[in-house]
């Protein structure tokens, strides 16, 4: 499918998340999710090969099942209140989060690199407030989501070598805490996920600079800066102190109403999570230790996503 006109799907994705945002009724709401959707999919098509239109049914399946489900329920809802649990279930379906996953790999493995991190960043946006829109009893019913989410998100992510492949669970992992911070009464989860929007620009950056497709070729001796670059981002997005991805989910632990049982699910996957980020980066920065960054470093236009990581967003700190 050739499409010209791609700043138009552009305008239709970013207009229909803020219709979503902004909705106050639930038909208002679903046509957004739809609008959304269609204005997304053609962006999927960058090189336009078979590849890609396999990946976009992929895509569509699920988010058309996840759209119906929520409708359906919004509906019956009227006459039957118990038919409301369906709402935020059909919303994981479309963000992603475990055990509702089974899309979300495939689609991010057949992507291009810029469709594939619209997907890990903008896409997420509108469901996740959708469920936040909902009354406080019916997160309550599937809170479980998100400690599913953040287990997985970390387990998936141990045998995978690609970087893509890690970003994937990664966001799974993330999904799981977004979920969490929607249980609190400060502004935990705007700032949750612009923090993660900012974290996976950065690498987005970085990959886009780079050859860099596995955890092996973080190492480039003629571009040790990205690599560099590319490590820090990896780490903050695990949540290693004192950067960015690590201040995000202290203020969540703290301002959450979750039991303390998410919380330390979220704890674990996080940790699970940190683990094998460090395993892929520690040898990397060690040997970029030993080498002399010759360039400079304020010549560089990704040097303020790197200051981004390194110096933490304290002062949120002091407004919570």
């Amino acid at each position: 499918m050739k499409s010209p006109h791609k700043s138009l799907f552009l305008f239709l994705m970013i207009s229909s998340t803020c219709m979503v945002t902004s909705s106050s009724n639930w038909l208002m709401t679903w046509m957004g999710l739809e609008i959304n959707m269609l204005g997304f999919i053609p962006l999927m098509y960058l090189k336009e090969t078979a590849n890609e239109s396999e990946t976009a049914v992929k895509y569509l399946i699920p988010q058309s099942l996840g759209s119906t489900i929520f409708i359906a329920s919004a509906t019956t809802s009227l006459h039957f209140d118990n038919m409301q649990f369906l709402m935020p279930i059909a919303m994981c379906l479309k963000l992603g989060a475990a055990p509702f996953h089974f899309w979300f790999p495939p689609v991010m493995a057949g992507l291009p690199l810029l469709p594939a991190f619209i997907l890990l960043t903008w896409q997420k946006i509108a469901p996740i407030f959708t469920i936040s829109s909902l009354n406080s009893t019916l997160m309550a019913k599937i809170i479980f989501i998100a400690s599913i989410s953040a287990l997985w998100g970390g387990i998936g992510g141990m045998n995978q070598t690609d970087i893509r492949s890690l970003l994937t669970y990664s966001s799974i992992a993330h999904t799981g805490w977004m979920l969490a911070s929607i249980n609190s009464n400060a502004p935990i989860l705007t700032i949750y996920m612009m923090t993660y929007i900012l974290i996976n620009l950065s690498i987005y950056t970085s990959l886009t600079t780079t050859s860099t497709k596995s955890h092996k070729q973080l190492l480039i001796p003629k571009e040790s800066y990205n690599s560099l670059l590319l490590a820090t981002n990896i780490l903050s997005l695990g949540g290693l102190p004192p950067l960015t991805g690590f201040i995000m989910k202290l203020l969540l632990i703290n301002y959450t109403q979750a039991s303390m049982f998410i919380i330390s699910t979220l704890i674990v996957g996080a940790l699970i999570s940190l683990f094998y980020y460090l395993s892929l980066t520690f040898s990397p920065l060690l040997e970029l230790s030993k080498t002399h960054l010759t360039k400079a470093y304020s010549s560089k236009p990704s040097m303020m996503f790197l200051l981004a990581q390194i110096l933490p967003l304290s002062a949120l700190l002091f407004l919570f």
